[in-house]
């Protein structure tokens, strides 16, 4: 290479050669890349809550909880291998019963997944999984728990039966069978709930007003009766509860609890997706009106067709963010369930988020090849530009929740902006990379100027650090002498005074105009200009 030359120049004359790239990353690529970072930022807090609520019915199926390593009970997929019996004339007879078992864990499930993602504390537990209530409690089958501890009054009795108001009547009545269940809220299926309490209501008022016709006759033994089971009808009135399901969906997740948890999965991630969606379309809708909001203003879209593209950007960042929630608490609760610590472990970071983020992000990659606008080297490249991009953003979004401690938007401006720099990054070293490749020449100029600018770098860096290391500690010494001089001045002469400050001037590279009281008296007497 020739020394005269400046190696920039080479560089830049020997690029005027090279054809241009049509692979190239578009500006509108980047946006739209940093667009879905945003999205998918602003969507991890909402995978966290409805995550967590999709490992309760995982854990429901499966009877264990891997977190704590509690294993329950019962578990859906234990009760659907029970035996059930057959009588030929009745047909199946203990179905019900097994359903209620089912309903029991479902049921549990679901107001601990409603409660989680309400933010509440609250949080249901079945008897059998509580040590101060044993296995197969007479009375109480689940109970609602605070700070681990039962809250007063929640206990309660499911009956899933095919005769509600035999049931009632068994509770109600001083002889009746269930007579135990009194002072406990009864859930019943919901096709039974309705109507219960009116039921309860009118038998009390009957038994009343048979009491007074059984007084009249003499009768005070039997009046006393009918009024304590009026009472009885009239509080249990008050405590028959909706369970939430009905005997059919109790049926189906004894027979089908494989199916039933993947529903209810399945419900739960979409109303995370409506919540994405929502996220999205803010995200999304805010940073197109800001980039059409300049190009009209620079001349570059009509007022019309900006307004247009605002809409159609919101509309698909809303889609986005639909479907990153939806597939994100998905793959959240799973990985919060799995029986390897290591998954459990990468469920509370932003990894859910990359997974589908990534996803999302190759899919119009991988069309592009099926179809085959792009080749398999080009393929490559984009995979590895947008799979940098996403881990980039994945920092930086924890880092944007750090800096920001705004629920959503620190982690969404954060992703979007490592997304965006990864992307021109990754760019810019790959089109390095293909310039080199075309010409051998480039890449030979290119690794002398890197070498000359690390040498050079090091140098600088070598005597700043000589520098720093030399001069700072002498000058902490000579300030520290200097202020001490100060101190003493009244004990100092002034020719002493004067002979510290210009030393100390002289330190700081200055030099002063008097040295002594001599030097200036005959300055006072000379005819010479004072200067600074």
């Amino acid at each position: 290479m020739n020394s005269g030359q400046n190696p920039n120049l080479l560089v830049a004359d020997a690029s005027t050669d090279i054809a241009p790239d049509t692979t190239k990353t578009s500006g509108i690529e980047i946006q739209s890349e940093t667009i879905c970072a945003g999205v998918a930022y602003s969507t991890s807090e909402v995978i966290n809550r409805y995550g967590s609520a999709n490992a309760e019915y995982l854990k429901g199926y499966s009877g264990v909880d891997n977190e704590t390593e509690q294993k329950y009970a019962k578990s859906l997929a234990d009760i659907a291998k029970y035996k059930i019996s057959v009588d030929p004339d009745e047909g199946t007879r203990n179905i019900k019963q097994q359903a209620g078992f089912s309903a029991e864990i479902a049921t549990t499930s679901r107001d601990n997944a409603e409660a989680i993602i309400s933010r509440s504390r609250i949080r249901t537990s079945r008897s059998d999984d509580l040590q101060q209530f044993g296995r197969n409690h007479n009375v109480v089958d689940r109970v609602q728990i605070r700070d681990g501890q039962i809250i007063e009054g929640t206990q309660s009795q499911m009956k899933f039966v095919g005769n509600r108001d035999q049931l009632l009547d068994n509770i109600a009545r001083e002889d009746g069978k269930f007579a135990r269940y009194r002072g406990t809220k009864l859930e019943l299926p919901s096709e039974q709930y309705a109507g219960a309490a009116q039921h309860c209501r009118d038998k009390s008022k009957q038994l009343l007003f048979n009491a007074g016709r059984a007084e009249q006759c003499g009768q005070r033994d039997v009046a006393a009766k009918l009024r304590r089971e009026a009472d009885n009808y009239a509080q249990l009135a008050t405590e028959v509860m909706d369970s939430g399901m009905t005997t059919e969906q109790a049926i189906f997740y004894r027979s089908h609890p494989k199916t039933a948890t993947a529903f209810d999965i399945a419900r739960t991630s979409h109303r995370a997706g409506m919540e994405g969606a929502q996220y999205g379309a803010v995200i999304g809708g805010c940073i197109s009106l800001l980039n059409n909001s300049f190009a009209t203003a620079l001349g570059e879209k009509e007022f019309d067709n900006a307004a247009k593209g605002v809409a159609l950007d919101t509309a698909k960042a809303g889609t986005v963010g639909y479907g990153i929630a939806f597939a994100g608490s998905a793959v959240k609760g799973a990985m919060q369930q799995s029986s390897s610590g290591n998954i459990r472990a990468l469920a509370d970071t932003t990894a859910p988020v990359l997974v589908v983020n990534i996803c999302i992000s190759l899919g119009g990659s991988i069309k592009r090849y099926v179809i085959g606008e792009i080749n398999e080297s080009q393929l490559l490249l984009e995979v590895g530009e947008k799979s940098t991009g996403m881990l980039s953003s994945g920092m930086m979004a924890a880092l944007g929740q750090i800096v920001i401690p705004v629920p959503l938007i620190g982690a969404a401006i954060g992703g979007m902006i490592g997304c965006t720099l990864s992307s021109f990054f990754f760019q810019t070293a790959v089109d390095a990379a293909r310039r080199a490749e075309i010409s051998f020449d480039v890449l030979e100029r290119t690794r002398a100027i890197q070498i000359m600018a690390y040498e050079r770098i090091a140098k600088e860096q070598a005597a700043l650090e000589a520098f720093v290391g030399r001069e700072i500690p002498q000058l902490q010494q000579d300030t520290q002498q200097f202020f001490v001089s100060l101190d003493s001045a009244l004990s100092l002469s002034m020719d002493a005074q004067a002979a510290a400050i210009n030393a100390y001037a002289h330190l700081l590279g200055k030099k002063l105009q008097h040295k002594s009281m001599v030097d200036f008296e005959d300055f006072m007497l000379s005819d010479r200009t004072f200067r600074f």
